[in-house]
């Protein structure tokens, strides 16, 4: 039987905080400002990026979260990487954090120095639920009169934006009135959303829903593939290394580059060699775990909801079904 260990890594970044000026519908790890308000420190940092160069991986961005809420200590994350020898590629923001044009560029006049190349700019309706686009436009002019790149993601949804008060927040409904009811379905088709974590609550009532049972028969085997891939994974504040883009599953940094135990890692383990039917029976059979609702997106779906039922019941390892607040908020 094939070992879950994560031996090379290819690309990813690191979550420097959770907490976040916003609540975006499509936010794979669930940030938002109700969690606790924790900043990755240096050494942390600095541990985790000598691991990530170590497997094979010289090149990582930086998100959140809202890296630029505490701006300083974002600073002593890029000082770290140099001292590891990675290269920051980019550092994403959702802008919110923009006053004036003046103290925009002195904040990233700063950061430069200490190695901020580029900016990923999140542009989305989502976003603008929480931030003003006039604050969007604020970084991005603010970056080019420091010499930052930027990185527009997605410049695509720069018109839909500009269609409303740039000074203020507009909510979805705003979006659907103007431009037409089906506008959330049409976002998928602009825009790359995995639909995980706060995702699933948000297209689930949209998308075609399937049965447990059509489910379990689609997805006979395990989820090695997904949780193997080291293409874009990430490593958060607390040395927790996220498989894949599986939010809401960590294997500890001190684990990586060594086979898994079982013992230690009982959910991981097992959807790796038995995928969601392999949990599925451990939930039903420790717990007498019965799927909630009628219909689920996706494996992620219901796989998303026993792992809650699991952190209810106080079942799994110590390192495996973190951060805790991910399955509250």
């Amino acid at each position: 039987m094939a070992e879950f260990n994560i031996r090379r890594l290819i690309s990813g970044g690191l979550i420097t905080n959770y907490f976040c000026t916003s609540r975006c519908r499509h936010c794979l790890y669930r940030c938002g400002p109700r969690w606790p308000k924790k900043y990755m420190n240096p050494e942390t940092g600095e541990k985790s990026l000598r691991l990530i160069r170590k497997l094979g991986c010289r090149s990582v961005h930086i998100g959140g979260g809202e890296p630029m809420l505490r701006p300083d200590e974002l600073g002593q994350i890029l000082d770290a990487a140099a001292r590891a020898g990675v290269h920051a590629a980019y550092v994403e923001t959702n802008s919110s954090w923009f006053r004036d044009m003046a103290s925009a560029q002195s904040v990233l006049s700063d950061l430069r120095e200490k190695g901020l190349q580029t900016f990923l700019v999140s542009i989305s309706p989502f976003h603008n639920e929480f931030v003003p686009f006039s604050k969007i436009s604020g970084v991005m002019e603010a970056c080019e009169r420091t010499g930052i790149s930027i990185f527009p993601w997605v410049a695509d949804f720069i018109p839909d934006l500009s269609a409303f008060d740039p000074d203020t927040a507009h909510p979805l409904k705003d979006y659907e009135e103007k431009f037409g009811e089906n506008y959330l379905l049409q976002i998928l088709k602009r825009y790359w959303i995995h639909t995980g974590g706060r995702a699933l609550d948000t297209f689930r009532t949209i998308l075609p829903n399937k049965s447990p049972r059509q489910i379990l028969a689609e997805n006979r085997g395990g989820c090695a593939q997904e949780l193997s891939d080291t293409s874009h994974f990430h490593i958060d504040l607390f040395g927790n290394y996220i498989p894949g883009l599986c939010s809401g599953l960590s294997i500890s940094i001190d684990d990586l580059g060594k086979p898994l135990s079982e013992k230690e890692y009982p959910v991981l383990t097992t959807l790796f060699h038995s995928g969601i039917k392999g949990i599925l029976a451990l939930a039903q059979e420790n717990f007498g775990y019965a799927p909630a609702r009628e219909g689920y997106i996706n494996k992620c779906d219901l796989c998303s909801e026993i792992r809650a039922f699991f952190v209810e019941q106080g079942f799994g390892g110590e390192s495996e079904l973190n951060p805790g607040a991910f399955y509250r908020f």
